[in-house]
Formats: structure tokens, sequence, C-alpha cells
């Protein structure tokens, strides 16, 4: 038998919430260079320009410090879930379609969870990026929807689609395009 494929495109904007792990030696570099330059210290983590000056192979940019983040595909106008099975769309819906309340019986399988709003102490940087958030595929014979799993977060302010999982297995994504829009780097004391 054939295997066929299954893609799973999520189009929209994603919510990054990133606590930052900055080992010692760098606080203390970029203590030093936000003393010189007068800004704050998330000030300095935010900036590019900092990275071009720190000349690290490792750390050049933002997005490369180490850290636990939750993030997920917002539920916004702009959401788009479709799925394709055998190069055909099957199925294209949105979030608001996973996390119905009013029906009786649930169309799809999903899992919501909710979040704890209180942030520990350390630096955060929250970023929306909107485009292709991303690509998801898998190779089956048979495509069943129900063995498809949206795993949704509920925050304070929204519900994210956070993972998909097809016959319990976490989906991970083969591509990504995206814009970054916002960014904002702040710290909890």
């Amino acid at each position: 038998m054939i295997s066929n494929k299954l893609k799973i495109n999520l189009f929209g904007e994603i919510w990054k919430l990133k606590q930052l792990i900055v080992p010692d030696k760098f606080m203390e570099i970029i203590e030093n260079y936000a003393k010189t330059k007068s800004q704050s210290i998330t000030e300095v983590i935010a900036d590019p320009f900092f990275y071009h000056k720190l000349q690290n192979k490792k750390i050049q940019s933002v997005e490369d410090w180490d850290g636990n983040y939750i993030e997920g595909l917002l539920n916004t106008r702009k959401n788009n879930i479709e799925i394709w099975y055998k190069n055909k769309k099957v199925q294209k819906l949105k979030i608001n379609d996973l996390n119905d309340e009013l029906l009786l019986f649930p169309l799809y399988n999903t899992a919501l969870r909710e979040s704890n709003s209180n942030l520990e102490k350390g630096i955060y940087l929250e970023q929306k990026e909107i485009g292709m958030i991303g690509n998801f595929e898998v190779t089956t014979d048979n495509f069943i929807l129900d063995d498809l799993a949206f795993h949704l977060l509920k925050t304070n302010h929204t519900v994210l689609l956070e993972s998909l999982a097809y016959k319990n297995q976490t989906l991970s994504s083969k591509k990504k395009d995206t814009l970054i829009t916002f960014q904002n780097c702040f710290e909890v004391k």
C-alpha cells in the first residue's frame, strides 16, 4: 500500500513569550554596554546593533538566547488552518471552529490547557509574527480527521493553537515563513 502525505498549513499571526536564560558572563557585558549607551538592560537585549558589536558566533540576535517559551497561533480573523491529504484540500478552518462551546458534540479533537498568568522573575521577550506559521507533514496510509488533535492554550486574553498531534504523535513544523510585526523585551523583578 502506498503511503500518502498529510499536510497541515497554519497561516495568520503567532504570539511568543520567551523567558530568556542569560549566562552571568553575558549579563555583565550587557550591563556594561547599557551603562555606556544610557539604556536599560532590556533595550540592549532587543537592540540588533548590540549583537553586531558583541561579535559572538553563538549569539547573533535576540533569537539565539536559550529560554523557556510559550507560543501559538493567535485567534484573530487572520488565522487559517488548511488540511491537505493526497494533494487535495480536505478542510479549511479557524481556531473558533475548534473551540465552539455552543456545540453539543465537538466537531474536532481538541485539548484545552489554561496558562498560569503569573510570570517568574527574569527577562522576557514578547513577539508577534505574521505569515505562514508552520507547515506540518506526515505520511499515512489512511487519514482520519478524528486522529488529528489540536492542542489549545487559554491565556488571560485569548485562545492560542499551541501544537498539533496526529495519532498521538506531536507534529513538528517543516518550514515557516513569517515577518516580525511586534517585539518587546521586559524584566520581571
